[in-house]
């Protein structure tokens, strides 16, 4: 059974669905076009990525050309302002690791800081041509279409269950290395299973929000250190080795950090693996979750009820027939 409380009836339960995350693509966009700067740029990267999460998830529900339309629409702006916030990102982190009269520090930023402008104009430049009509005209078909996996169903429950174990299996190979494509990997499992949650199980969300950010802030620490040592070691720099191999030590050490405290939070007793697996589907209620998604399939993929329920009972008899095979 779940093990997730269930909030008090005075709480406030904040619902953070696909049609908030549409709309909040809107709204950022005027503050990107008001002011491209690093906060305005990283929300709306946040809002886009949100509304893709959920469409990649309901794709597998649903077989509604407008999830995949909506996906389409949202990458090239999604690209545009990657590379913008990924100079803004670097750029800080420099700042923060190195001292000020450092010779690479300045280096490095000269480098972030003159690509910027024309970073900036090249996301402004997408931002403007974004369809805006098209985005409503989609945010009213999916609004619709997300009704299918209601909040807090057996169904959302199944879903977000898919997406733990996966996240979950990344987190075993991320531990047996160093290298990054495991660490990043986790990074975008993590997040797929923190955005499933968001919006489609908001009671879970409301007690786990707090301990999912905060892990999934430390693997961006460490992604974002990956990519900074990367960009050092190919750096021009002209001074000495020894100030580059310094930075790389620096940057190492920094990214072990980040390292130390997600073991700490996701491994023993206390794992919060352990406390987010508690709360989703166990025993019987898993394989009832299992139904409700192959019936949320069925229903659709063909509008007519009579033939929806054929195909339902069809689908759960051949699962269960598989389940028993294994």
């Amino acid at each position: 059974m779940s093990t997730v409380t269930p909030l008090s009836a005075g709480a406030h339960l904040e619902r953070r669905d696909l049609a908030f995350w549409m709309d909040q693509v809107l709204k950022e966009l005027d503050s990107v076009r008001s002011s491209p700067k690093m906060d305005a740029v990283h929300d709306l990267r946040v809002a886009i990525r949100r509304c893709r999460s959920v469409a990649a998830a309901m794709e597998e529900i649903d077989p509604d050309p407008a999830w995949p339309a909506m996906r389409k629409v949202a990458r090239k702006l999604f690209r545009a302002l990657g590379a913008l916030r990924d100079a803004q990102v670097m750029n800080e982190w420099v700042k923060k690791l190195g001292a000020e009269n450092d010779p690479v520090r300045a280096h490095l930023q000269v480098s972030f800081e003159s690509k910027e402008p024309e970073l900036t104009e090249a996301a402004v430049r997408v931002v403007a041509k974004f369809d805006q009509r098209s985005w409503r005209r989609m945010g009213r078909t999916l609004r619709q279409r997300s009704r299918l996996v209601p909040p807090g169903s057996l169904t959302a429950e199944c879903m977000a269950l898919e997406r733990f174990d996966a996240a979950k299996e990344l987190h075993a190979k991320a531990l047996r290395t160093e290298k990054p494509k495991p660490w990043h990997a986790l990074r975008i499992g993590l997040k797929r299973f923190r955005y499933t949650v968001e919006s489609l199980l908001p009671e879970h969300y409301a007690l786990w929000s707090e301990n999912l950010k905060r892990v999934q802030d430390l693997l961006g620490e460490v992604h974002d250190l990956d990519v900074l040592l990367g960009i050092v070691k190919k750096s021009d720099f002209v001074e000495t080795e020894d100030s580059l191999n310094l930075w790389r030590e620096t940057i190492g050490q920094e990214r072990q950090r980040s390292i130390r405290t997600y073991r700490q939070l996701t491994l023993g007793k206390t794992s919060l693996w352990n406390l987010w697996r508690a709360g989703l589907p166990t025993n019987g209620r898993v394989e009832a979750a299992a139904e409700a998604r192959l019936r949320a399939t069925a229903r659709a993929a063909d509008p007519d009820l009579g033939r929806t329920s054929q195909v339902s009972r069809i689908a759960v008899a051949v699962y269960q027939a598989l389940k028993r095979a294994d």
